[in-house]
C-alpha cells in the first residue's frame, strides 16, 4: 500500500487513507481503526465522512477542492474492521470534478455508506457575487476565556453512561471545542448550540487534508441539538434514548483556503423532528475574518423509550 497522508495532528492520522494496490485501482483503506467507543457497536460517522473525503480528494489534482458533499449512511460499520473507498470518477472538467464514493466491509463487500462529492478548481472567477451570513454576535468573548475540556464535561453531565452515543474525552477528541452560548430549551426550534472550535496544529500543507479533516468534524455534536432542544421527551441524561444515529449529511464548504486549526464559530439548530427522524442544520465561521467556511443539513434517526413504559 502507497501512503496518501502522514501523521501530524491527531485528526490526520484518523481521516488517513491508503491505496490499496491489491484491488482495482481508485480502492482506499483507512489506516487506523475508526472512531469508536467501548460498548457502542457501530462507529462515529466523521470517520466515514471524513475519509471517504480523503479517498476522493486523492483522485483530483491538489489545486481541486471540496465545494459539495452529499451522503448516506446505509448499514452499521464495525470499527475494527478496514473499511474499502471505491471511488468512481464521474466527471473530469477543467474547473470541475465529481466522484461518488462507496465504503463496503467484510467479505461479501455490503456497501455500508456512499457519498457523491463534487470539487471545483481553486482559481480566480472573475465578477461574481459575494455574500453570506454573518457570524453570530459573541459579545466580545474569546475562545481562550473559555476553559478547556468544558464542552465533554458538560455532554458528561447531560449524557448518561448507557445512552447509545459516543462520547470522546479531552485525551481523545482530536479537536478543542469551547462551548459558548445555548438558550435555555423551550421550543425546539428556538435552541441552538454554540461553539468555538479547532484542531491542533496540522503539520501538511495540504488545504485537501483541512477539508476532510473539516468533514470529520462535521458530526460532532451535531445530533446534540435536536436531544438538547428536547429535554422532557429525552428524559433526564437522555434516559429515554434508545438510538441516535445519523442517516444523511449534506454538506457545502465555502471557503477553500479555510484552516481547520484556526478557530471557529460553530452553531447547530434543529428545524423538524417527526416519525423518528430529525433534521439539523449546522454553520461554521472563520473567527478571525467572520467569513462562512461551512454549512450544511444532517437527518438523524432517534427513538424513544415507549411512553406507556416511562
Amino acid at each position: 500500500m502507497s501512503e496518501i497522508m502522514v501523521q501530524g495532528a491527531p485528526i490526520e492520522s484518523l481521516i488517513a487513507v491508503t491505496k490499496a494496490t491489491e484491488f482495482r485501482p481508485d480502492i482506499y483503506v483507512n489506516q487506523e481503526n475508526l472512531t469508536s467507543k467501548e460498548g457502542i457497536r457501530s462507529a462515529f460517522g466523521g470517520s466515514l465522512l471524513g475519509q471517504s473525503a480523503a479517498a476522493a480528494a486523492a483522485t483530483v489534482p491538489p489545486t481541486f477542492q471540496i465545494y459539495s458533499l452529499q451522503s448516506a449512511f446505509l448499514r452499521a460499520v464495525t470499527p475494527k474492521e478496514k473499511v474499502r473507498y471505491h471511488v468512481e470518477r464521474i466527471l473530469d472538467g477543467r474547473g470541475f470534478a465529481s466522484r461518488i464514493v462507496r465504503a463496503t466491509q467484510g467479505s461479501n463487500n455490503a456497501c455500508l455508506y456512499s457519498a457523491t462529492i463534487c470539487f471545483q478548481r481553486n482559481m480566480p472567477v472573475g465578477n461574481v457575487l459575494d455574500y453570506h451570513v454573518p457570524m453570530p454576535e459573541e459579545g466580545g468573548t474569546l475562545p481562550d476565556s473559555i476553559r478547556d475540556g468544558k464542552a465533554q464535561e458538560m455532554m458528561a453531565a447531560i449524557t448518561g453512561r448507557s445512552v447509545p452515543l459516543i462520547q470522546l474525552g479531552v485525551k481523545e477528541d482530536p479537536f478543542d471545542w469551547r462551548p459558548f452560548d445555548h438558550p435555555p430549551a423551550g421550543e425546539p426550534t428556538k435552541f441552538w448550540q454554540r461553539t468555538f472550535v479547532r484542531s491542533p496544529t496540522i503539520a501538511s500543507k495540504d488545504l485537501q487534508v483541512h477539508q476532510s479533516a473539516l468533514v470529520y468534524m462535521s458530526d460532532a455534536f451535531t445530533i446534540g441539538a435536536a436531544l438538547h432542544a428536547n429535554p422532557n421527551k429525552v428524559g433526564k441524561k437522555l434516559s429515554n434514548v434508545t438510538m441516535a444515529v445519523t442517516l444523511a449529511a449534506n454538506l457545502s464548504i465555502h471557503e477553500p483556503t479555510a484552516r481547520v486549526d484556526e478557530w471557529m464559530f460553530a452553531q447547530h439548530e434543529t428545524s423538524w423532528g417527526s416519525n423518528g427522524r430529525v433534521v439539523i442544520h449546522q454553520r461554521y465561521w472563520d473567527v478571525k475574518s467572520g467569513r462562512l467556511i461551512m454549512s450544511g443539513t444532517q437527518e438523524c434517526l432517534i427513538r424513544l423509550k415507549d411512553a406507556s413504559k416511562l
